[in-house]
């Protein structure tokens, strides 16, 4: 069991998934002991973004919702810059030691919004659990994928995952990253990432980046759901790509 210490988390925008130790206390007689820090597994870089979008969200909810609910870039990189300044105090999070008080974490800004949206996800997870899916529709427009700074298609599949399939992007919101219990979470969404992807697209995405963008769409349906088209106006996808 890891022990419950606090950890000052200073955020750096990047996607190294570096640490690297802070500056000596003022009036230390220690000196410089600065050092670069270890480097983080791909195991710790994914179970620290989730356990650091969880801190976040819990810590500094009314910036977080402010950074997913903008409606322009402008107004989402000012919220996300006020979300990130200075450090947080968390708790048990994977970057934390007995020999730091504080680390400095590298995580694309991406896949933390899909961490934040996890952690929204969880905490409204009886709300969401009761979303039904709904019909393939041709086209998956939504104001939100101005902001998160994926490319449009993943955010599109994204959407469509989870208005057809919200119970399995659930399921994977909640599942740890990099276990088994992921891997199986995510060959069950497989046949829709089939249906969901455009026709002539490639999915250039990592799992991380994948598993973000799809949190993130269901979070978005769950607290700003886009009225649904009619079926005059929005064939389903398959009868398009057909």
């Amino acid at each position: 069991m890891r022990c419950l210490r606090a950890v000052l988390i200073s955020v750096v925008l990047g996607a190294t998934g570096s640490a690297t130790l802070a500056e000596p206390p003022t009036g230390s007689r220690l000196g410089d002991f600065r050092r670069p820090g270890p480097t983080l597994t791909a195991k710790d870089q994914a179970e620290g973004a989730k356990e650091f979008g969880e801190c976040l969200f819990n810590r500094r909810n009314d910036l977080v919702r402010q950074t997913l609910f903008a409606a322009t870039r402008p107004a989402e990189e000012a919220a996300y810059a006020k979300l990130m300044s200075g450090s947080v105090q968390c708790f048990g999070i994977v970057f934390s030691n007995d020999m730091v008080e504080e680390r400095r974490i590298n995580i694309p800004p991406d896949i933390l919004r899909g961490m934040l949206a996890e952690a929204g996800l969880e905490r409204s997870y009886e709300k969401a659990a009761a979303l039904q899916p709904l019909p393939l529709q041709q086209i998956y427009n939504r104001d939100w994928y101005a902001v998160t700074g994926r490319h449009v298609s993943v955010d599109e599949m994204g959407a469509c995952v989870a208005d057809t399939n919200p119970a399995g992007v659930l399921a994977l919101s909640r599942t740890k990253p990099t276990s088994a219990e992921e891997n199986t979470a995510f060959g069950a969404l497989m046949g829709n990432f089939g249906k969901c992807l455009r026709a002539g697209v490639k999915l250039q995405a990592s799992r991380p980046a994948l598993r973000a963008a799809l949190a993130e769409a269901l979070f978005q349906r769950l607290n700003a759901p886009t009225p649904a088209p009619t079926a005059a106006t929005a064939p389903a996808v398959e009868a398009a790509k057909n």
